[in-house]
């Protein structure tokens, strides 16, 4: 089947009282292909379209029979990154001209969090936090969530009076930290961590540079530390070309936030 027969098919095999006319069929395909921005390709067949297109088609063909929810379930997954950008952005802006309720499932966590407007995170089956995109990343409920949503760095060590302490490292614990435990666990996310050449708070630790990526907005770089664990850091491209950072270089790092959970 083309395209256009794909999209109507939904149509066709309803219930001979249920089915709408031919001419009704023709005019909702053609509404369709418009909406998925695919009215040149109407007598075109599978083999003749890319992947993203071949997904805009399987959409419109749910659509096409109304349906009060729509199930996406890993839509993109076989798509190049390029491609999900792309349809993920397109989906967000066709669901806001639709208004359907929509449940999209998927393991990519840039996807869920750029097209939904609640996310659910689940860990094997069991439901570990509900919110908006900004809630969920920002304020993560369980450390399953923070470290599922975006790279993050994990700080293991004892806890004496407000420090924590890694090594021969003390750092301060965040604010509402429970102090009744021996020792702790301190989130930072790459981005939230500082480097310099020489200490500008009280509140930092030392290390090397083990390697740069210096490709995309921003400088990836990781670093060795005393106590054996490597740690992530994430700065401007324009910090990094005035600190003058190169391999092996000793620095200090400082936390600009931070944040604990319960285990």
């Amino acid at each position: 089947m083309n395209v256009f027969e794909n999209i109507a098919f939904g149509l066709r095999v309803r219930p001979r009282k249920l089915r709408p006319a031919p001419e009704a069929v023709r005019g909702k395909v053609q509404e369709l292909l418009r909406l998925v921005k695919l009215e040149e390709l109407a007598t075109r067949y599978p083999a003749q379209l890319s992947g993203g297109q071949r997904q805009r088609v399987a959409l419109a063909r749910a659509l096409a029979v109304e349906p009060r929810v729509l199930l996406l379930d890993e839509p993109f997954g076989a798509l190049d990154a390029k491609v999900r950008q792309e349809l993920r952005r397109w989906l967000r802006r066709l669901h806001d001209e639709i208004h359907i309720t929509s449940v999209f499932v998927t393991h990519d966590q840039e996807e869920a969090l750029e097209v939904a407007d609640r996310v659910v995170v689940m860990n094997a089956g069991a439901l570990e936090q509900i919110g908006s995109s900004e809630e969920v990343y920002n304020q993560p409920a369980t450390p399953f969530v923070y470290n599922f949503l975006g790279n993050v760095n994990l700080f293991r060590g004892r806890v004496e009076e407000d420090k924590l302490y890694l090594g021969g490292m003390a750092m301060e614990l965040p604010p509402g930290t429970k102090q009744d435990t021996e020792t702790a666990t301190v989130y930072v996310r790459p981005h939230l961590l500082d480097v310099d050449h020489r200490p500008s708070h009280q509140n930092h630790f030392h290390a090397r540079i083990k390697h740069i990526n210096a490709a995309g907005p921003q400088v990836k770089i990781e670093l060795t530390t005393e106590w054996g664990d490597p740690v992530h850091v994430e700065i401007s491209q324009e910090r990094y070309r005035r600190l003058g950072l190169q391999r092996d270089l000793e620095v200090f790092v400082t936390p600009k936030e931070k944040k604990s959970l319960p285990n």
